[in-house]
C-alpha cells in the first residue's frame, strides 16, 4: 500500500512528462449534454442515454455514462448525469444535477442557452476505505443565431497518466475549459454538414480539435474528429426505431499519445410521453423556416424618381399576359381578402411565393386550421402544389416577387399567432 501511494505521489509531481489521456466522452458530438449542460434537452425531449467506452487491450480501463433529461417547460430543462471511470487501481465517479435556461432575443433563431451542473464526485483506490469526495460543478454558455453557434464551458474531466518504466497507472481529476464555434450548412433538404472547431484546455494539455458532423434526415449521423497531437476518432449513430438510437465510436491515439484504442457503444431511448410529438404541420413549418433563414432579401433600390428616371403611369388591361398565364399581379401591401381572385387552377395552386402556416395530408385538418385562424382574425386558404402532392398547404398570402414575399414573411412572423409562417415557392 505504501509503495502504491509513493508511486502515485511521484506520478502527480512529475505529471507533465507523462503520456496523458483526457477521458473525453467518445460520442460527445452526438450527446453534447454529457459534458456541456447548456445542451441539456436542447430539442425539448425526454430521454435516457447510456454509453460504455472500453480500451482495446485493457478491458479494466472503462468509462460508463448514464444521463436522463427532461424539458417540462419551453425554455427550462433539467437533467441528471452519472459517470464512473476505472483505470487500473483508481476509480473516479460523479453525480451531476443539471439545469438549462434558454433566453430568446426576439425569436427562436436568436438565443442564449445557459447551463449549470452541480454534484459530488469521488476519487479513490480500489479496496480502499479512504475516498476523496468533493463538490464538482460545470458552467456553460452558448449563443446561436440561425446556423451559427459559439460557446464554451468549464468542466471537470478525469485524466489517465502512465510512465513506460512503471506499470502502475494513475487517474486524477482535472478542471479545464472548452471553447467552440460551429456553423450548420444545409446541403439539401435531407443532408446537413456542420464543421466545428473546439479548443480543449486541461492541465498541461491544450488540444485544438476539428470536427465534421454529418446528419441525414435527422435519423443518421457521422462525426469525424481530429485532435492535434492527440487522437483521431470516428462516430456513427442511427435510429433503429422511432424511440431508440444506437451509436458506436472508435478513437486512436496520435502523436505523443500512447493510449490503447478506445471503443464505445451508446444507447439513447426517447421517453417523451405519447402525444407530445410535434404535429405534422409544425414539423413542416420548422423545415420551411430553416430555408427562409437562408434567403437573403434583395437590397431595396431607391424609387425611380429619386434616381432621375421618369415614371409613367398606365392602366393595366384585364387580359394582360400575366393574367393569361393564370398569375395575378397582386403586389400591394394589403393582406389577402375573401374577394381576391382564386389561387387554384386545375386543382392546384398558381405559381408564386406563398406565406404558409402549415401542411396537412387530410383536407379535413386543413379546413379545421382555416376555422381556427378565422377565429383569431386571420383569413387563409389552402391548396396543393400539383395533382401528385399529398399535402394541403394552408397559406395567408401569395406574391410573385421574391423580395416582396420575403419582406412580407418577416412582417408576418412578427405578428402574434403567425410566428411560424414560412415561404413556399410554387413554379
Amino acid at each position: 500500500m505504501k509503495l502504491l501511494v509513493s508511486v502515485s505521489i511521484f506520478l502527480f509531481i512529475t505529471f507533465s512528462v507523462f503520456a496523458q489521456r483526457i477521458v473525453f466522452p467518445s460520442q460527445n458530438q452526438f450527446y453534447r449534454f454529457l459534458e456541456d449542460p447548456s445542451h441539456v434537452s436542447h430539442n425539448g425531449a425526454y430521454n435516457m442515454t447510456g454509453m460504455l467506452q472500453v480500451s482495446d487491450t485493457e478491458t479494466t480501463n472503462t468509462s460508463q455514462y448514464l444521463a436522463a433529461q427532461l424539458s417540462p417547460f419551453s425554455n427550462v430543462a433539467f437533467g441528471l448525469d452519472y459517470a464512473k471511470h476505472s483505470y487500473g487501481a483508481f476509480r473516479y465517479s460523479h453525480i451531476m444535477f443539471n439545469s438549462r435556461v434558454r433566453l430568446e432575443l426576439g425569436n427562436k433563431f436568436n438565443v442564449f442557452n445557459f447551463g449549470l451542473s452541480v454534484g459530488p464526485d469521488k476519487l479513490n483506490l480500489v479496496k480502499s476505505s479512504k475516498a476523496k469526495v468533493t463538490a464538482a460543478y460545470r458552467l456553460a454558455l452558448h449563443y446561436t443565431r440561425n446556423d451559427f453557434t459559439i460557446g464554451g464551458f468549464l468542466n471537470h474531466n478525469p485524466i489517465q497518466s502512465s510512465v513506460s518504466e512503471i506499470n502502475t497507472p494513475t487517474l486524477i481529476k482535472s478542471r479545464g475549459y472548452v471553447a467552440y464555434v460551429s456553423y450548420n450548412f444545409a446541403l439539401s433538404d435531407n443532408f446537413r454538414l456542420t464543421p466545428l472547431f473546439r479548443y480543449n484546455a486541461y492541465e498541461s494539455l491544450n488540444i485544438a480539435e476539428g470536427v465534421a458532423l454529418m446528419n441525414y434526415k435527422g435519423n443518421y449521423e457521422m462525426a469525424l474528429s481530429y485532435k492535434n497531437d492527440y487522437g483521431l476518432s470516428v462516430a456513427l449513430s442511427g435510429k433503429v426505431s422511432r424511440k431508440i438510437k444506437l451509436s458506436y465510436s472508435y478513437e486512436k491515439a496520435l502523436g505523443v499519445q500512447n493510449f490503447d484504442d478506445v471503443h464505445a457503444i451508446g444507447l439513447s431511448v426517447d421517453l417523451s410521453p405519447k402525444g407530445s410529438e410535434p404535429p405534422e404541420w409544425l414539423v413542416n413549418v420548422e423545415k420551411g423556416n430553416e430555408k427562409i433563414r437562408r434567403i437573403k432579401p434583395k437590397k431595396e433600390k431607391k424609387p425611380l424618381e429619386e434616381r432621375g428616371i421618369p415614371v409613367f403611369e398606365f392602366e393595366e388591361e384585364e387580359n394582360d399576359s400575366l393574367s393569361n398565364n393564370n398569375i395575378s399581379v397582386k403586389q400591394t401591401n394589403q393582406p389577402m381578402r375573401e374577394d381576391d381572385p382564386d389561387d387554384i387552377v386545375d386543382n392546384h395552386l398558381k405559381p408564386g411565393y406563398y406565406l404558409v402556416l402549415g401542411s396537412f395530408k387530410e383536407v379535413e385538418n386543413a379546413e379545421k386550421e382555416l376555422e381556427r385562424l378565422k377565429k383569431k382574425g386571420f383569413y387563409a386558404r389552402y391548396g396543393k402544389k400539383n395533382a401528385q402532392d399529398q399535402f394541403n398547404y394552408v397559406y395567408v398570402d401569395r406574391y410573385i416577387d421574391k423580395s416582396i414575399a420575403t419582406k412580407k414573411l418577416l412582417e408576418k412572423q412578427n405578428e402574434k399567432g403567425l410566428e411560424r409562417t414560412w415561404l413556399l415557392l410554387i413554379k
